[in-house]
């Protein structure tokens, strides 16, 4: 076939074809939506008072010329702001009237409403595609909404009003909720139509607290729908920079949306404000959290509220906290406040003043919940002499203190009688808190103390219980002060959230710190039983002879002078742990003791 009657063929066919196909249907074109122009009439909310009540000042009751009104459609870059003149604005101010060019109406099958309208026109934050949405960028301001009922839009407000007012010279304020609940939002939108009130529609950026200048004695917060303040709220009032008074309101307050809770004058309620990060609090955790902190200065210290040595385990829902009790470590009446002058909670800390004049002793402060319930307590170890840390000689596995936990001085080799205030603090084997040891050489009465009594369990207690009440000792029984057995207390492989040696060190372990068993064939070994100390290595290791406590009864210590207890980390069963019983009438051996007998600890550096 020839090359031309090829290509007939081919046009042929390809003509075929397409006569054979539907002819192609071009796409619809949207008609323009054309502006319109409208005279709109906007409408304050009402207000609902009884007689002789006058509206309240934090509420917007009339326009005002220079007010601006954003209106919209169903896109952002359509929306006009619309600013009141006097003459639009009717006698009583409730309403104004105005012609409005450029309007973009948005109709939809689902509702009649087809224009939006946000106030102030400042917080108006419309997205893109807004539909009829409207979208604010803050919630801490009178915002209002409507749509439109023809020409007519209908004002709801969408926030309640917290009102507080105080007198004095502050230049702010800081509000805030212990439970950490949402006083507003960094922006919120709503839905608001003929068909539908929904006016919290997305919030986002909870804001979990306010601060604000203050310029005279009223404080307004305006909180969006829905916001119950279960757990109440504090105030913090600022004078030279630094918040310096506070109040705490510990009721729940329900502020719905369009109504004013007025809390009134709080002035006369305002308390000190111990600001923790006031340039005069000193951290005492910077080197880690603990059970225990040492305070060699007088002046005011802080510290996290967390657990143990656990720097994000924070204790939740602290409102308070106080010194439990106090010590001097001997047998003189103790002045309350001496040894620490107050305690206080704050912004996830403790924070803690000691006297102008420091004065050596130890006391435990806690934090409280709403109930005044104790949820942890820390130990505040204050000595007279400075604390060492050595080896002594390579005979100690580890560096170890010179001292008793909470002993006030060290005892020397060369002391012809012991120093009572190196006794220290006694502990039950596992728990955190301490207890006075003997007040006097030699005897078994404990040292005194001001401040919340001792007490003895009939039987045995649970863990939750010595939380909650660092002052309860738990019955010996089989051996043990915890009604459930737990050897993981303290642990040889690591420090414990109840171990209760301050940062850097803890509780030692049975092997690997101490001497081995055979204390008589050790460097440097001594023991003077009327100085009542004995010694090890070289320079010497000196440890009180300060006796132990499992009689139970209140004040009574046992073998003063002639036996002691230095814990170890190590459980040996569910009724006894490890320590060094050391009794100059029987042996000087390691051995093990029923853990809810008292004992001292000796720290080693972790």
């Amino acid at each position: 076939m020839k090359t031309i009657d090829k290509i007939a063929i081919l046009c042929i066919l390809a003509l075929a074809a397409s006569c054979s196909q539907k002819p192609v249907t071009p796409e619809p074109v949207t008609p323009e939506v054309k502006p319109e122009t409208r005279t709109l009439t906007f409408v304050l909310p009402e207000i609902v008072l009884e007689e002789g009540e006058e509206a309240p000042a934090a509420m917007k009751t009339a326009w005002v010329a220079g007010d601006q009104i954003v209106v919209h459609g169903e896109y952002a870059k359509n929306q006009v702001t619309v600013t009141l003149a006097a003459g639009d604005i009717s006698a009583d101010g409730k309403s104004a009237t105005v012609t409005v060019d450029n309007l973009y109406p948005y109709k939809r099958e689902d509702c009649s409403s087809t224009l939006y309208a946000s106030y102030p026109a400042s917080l108006s934050d419309n997205l893109k595609h807004c539909f009829f949405y409207s979208k604010f960028s803050t919630t801490n301001a009178d915002i209002m909404a409507a749509s439109n009922s023809g020409d007519t839009f209908q004002f709801h407000r969408l926030c309640g009003i917290l009102s507080i007012s105080v007198e004095g010279d502050y230049e702010g304020y800081l509000l805030s909720t212990p439970k950490k609940e949402a006083l507003g939002y960094e922006f919120l939108q709503v839905k608001l139509t003929d068909k539908e009130q929904l006016y919290t529609q997305y919030k986002g950026d909870p804001v979990l607290q306010i601060e604000e200048e203050l310029t005279g004695s009223e404080i307004l917060v305006y909180v969006p729908d829905g916001t119950t303040l279960a757990g109440g709220f504090t105030l913090k009032l600022m004078e030279d920079g630094d918040y310096t008074k506070i109040y705490k309101h510990t009721e729940p307050v329900d502020i719905g949306r369009g109504t004013l809770e007025e809390i009134g004058d709080i002035t006369a309620e305002l308390q000190q404000y111990d600001n923790p990060f006031s340039a005069d609090i000193l951290d005492l955790d910077t080197e880690g959290s603990a059970n225990c902190y040492i305070v060699t200065e007088a002046g005011g210290y802080k510290f996290k509220a967390v657990k143990g040595n656990n720097p994000l385990l924070f204790v939740e829902e602290p409102a308070d906290a106080q010194v439990l009790w106090e010590t001097w470590n001997d047998d003189s009446e103790v002045t309350p406040g001496s040894v620490l002058a107050s305690a206080s909670y704050a912004e996830d800390f403790v924070i803690i003043h000691t006297p102008e004049t420091l004065h050596p002793g130890n006391a435990v402060v806690a934090v409280l919940n709403e109930d005044g319930d104790i949820l942890w307590s820390w130990h505040i170890w204050i000595p007279a002499t400075p604390i060492e840390t050595a080896a002594y000689g390579g005979i100690m596995g580890a560096d170890l203190m010179d001292r008793n936990l909470g002993a006030l001085v060290a005892t020397a080799a060369t002391d012809s009688q012991i120093d009572i205030l190196s006794y220290g603090m006694v502990y039950q084997w596992g728990r955190k808190d301490p207890f006075t040891a003997a007040g006097s050489f030699n005897s078994s009465t404990q040292a005194t103390y001001a401040g919340e009594p001792e007490e003895v369990a009939a039987m045995q207690i649970s863990l939750e219980e010595s939380i909650a009440h660092p002052r309860l000792l738990g019955h010996i029984n089989n051996g043990d002060w915890a009604d459930i057995p737990n050897n993981e207390y303290w642990n040889e492989l690591e420090k414990t959230i109840y171990d209760p040696c301050p940062p850097g060190y803890r509780v030692p372990n049975r092997t690997g710190d101490f001497w081995t068993s055979d204390l008589t064939a050790q460097t440097g070994w001594g023991v003077n039983v009327a100085a009542g100390w004995l010694k090890l290595g070289s320079p010497s290791a000196v440890f009180p002879i300060a006796g132990y406590r499992d009689d139970y009864s209140v004040g009574g210590m046992a073998k003063v002078g002639v036996r002691t207890l230095y814990w170890f980390a190590r459980a040996t069963d569910d009724a006894k742990a490890a320590g060094a019983d050391l009794r100059s009438d029987k042996a000087y051996t390691f051995g093990s003791a029923p853990k809810a007998r008292l004992g001292s600890v000796r720290c080693v550096v972790e």
